[in-house]
């Protein structure tokens, strides 16, 4: 099947490149960037084997429309949506790696991202592609929205223990570690070689913009409102992310059960790996992989569950996980083109 990448010399949008220009029964027909245009994709996207010749164009919408079946929308929040609604119009499906129709509520959007939404009579109408919890919703959509790669993370690691009430959920409190790619591809003092490397900072601390699919997420899974305290840290590392989460249990519970817990929640899921015994998860295992690694303690001397995560950012964090939603959406094997 066509398939084309709108923004695809970003980060997000080469590694789209890189993924889909492998997958056994999609065709890359256009890429768009404005930057590029008239470029070789094998001369920009370091690491295609395949579609090397293809070239970059700057195309509108409408221009686009005609030349593929299948859209990867990898430009930043609030433009998406100026590609997202003709496409859809047009009975295109599309796979969105913005933040532009992850949240249902444009009120909440308004409050974290700071404008109106561009396209409110969309929202609610794209499925939050997190395979591991929306698996039937994505094998009917034609319309995704990819979660971003701190959600991801910190899903994975809480959501066993959300849905089975275990955890007291006004003691929700996070961390976690991103490679700089997470920031995108931009020239700004914070994410020059020289302030990053041998550093380690936090930032967008009390608010960050990944919090609100985080909340909705969970609330969905609790059944309630839910408030998490979440610190993100900035490490001098390309890709990557680890994350640790921690709560009180709000009922006994033995390490053995939370393990058993949490591999029950993830058998047959193919890209969550449950680590056994002491192992943790850690970033090189996953870095360049659309797998997750996910841990469960149990700390007895404080009561508290420890959870701890490590996702690839660019791949099971934003372009991988699109493409393993839309593997199901086609009837496909949720591997297809991700192994």
């Amino acid at each position: 099947m066509d398939t084309a990448i709108i923004g695809a010399s970003g980060y997000a949008g080469e590694e789209a490149v890189r993924l889909l220009a492998r997958h056994p029964r999609l065709r890359l027909a256009a890429l768009t960037s404005r930057q590029f245009a008239g470029q070789r994709a094998g001369d920009v996207v370091g690491g295609l084997t395949r579609s090397r010749d293809l070239l970059f164009e700057d195309l509108s919408p409408e221009a686009v429309a005609g030349r593929a079946e299948i859209f990867f929308l990898a430009l930043p929040h609030g433009v998406s949506a100026s590609y997202a609604v003709p496409l859809r119009r047009a009975g295109k499906t599309v796979v969105d790696l913005s933040a532009d129709f992850r949240l249902r509520d444009a009120a909440v959007y308004k409050e974290f991202y700071g404008q109106d939404h561009p396209a409110p009579e969309l929202l609610g109408q794209a499925v939050y592609a997190l395979p591991e919890l929306h698996a039937e919703a994505c094998a009917k959509a034609d319309f995704f929205a990819a979660p971003g790669c701190y959600p991801t993370a910190l899903l994975l690691a809480l959501a066993p223990a959300v849905q089975a009430g275990l955890l007291d959920l006004d003691t929700l409190a996070a961390s976690a570690i991103s490679g700089v790619t997470g920031a995108g591809k931009k020239v700004e003092l914070p994410y020059l070689f020289g302030e990053i490397d041998e550093n380690l900072r936090p930032y967008g601390v009390t608010g960050h913009r990944h919090l609100s699919e985080i909340e909705q997420e969970l609330g969905l899974l609790a059944g309630r409102s839910v408030a998490l305290t979440f610190t993100p840290h900035l490490a001098p590392l390309r890709r990557g992310i680890a994350a640790t989460v921690s709560a009180r249990l709000a009922k006994p519970l033995s390490q053995a059960g939370a393990q058993s817990l949490y591999e029950a929640f993830y058998a047959g899921k193919p890209f969550v790996r449950v680590l056994p015994g002491g192992a943790l998860p850690e970033v090189r295992r996953v870095a360049g992989t659309n797998f997750a690694e996910v841990a469960v303690r149990v700390d007895a001397r404080t009561g508290r569950l420890l959870l701890f995560s490590a996702i690839d950012n660019l791949v099971k964090g934003t372009a991988g996980q699109g493409i393993q939603a839309l593997n199901l959406r086609l009837g496909f094997p949720e591997e297809e083109g991700l192994l």
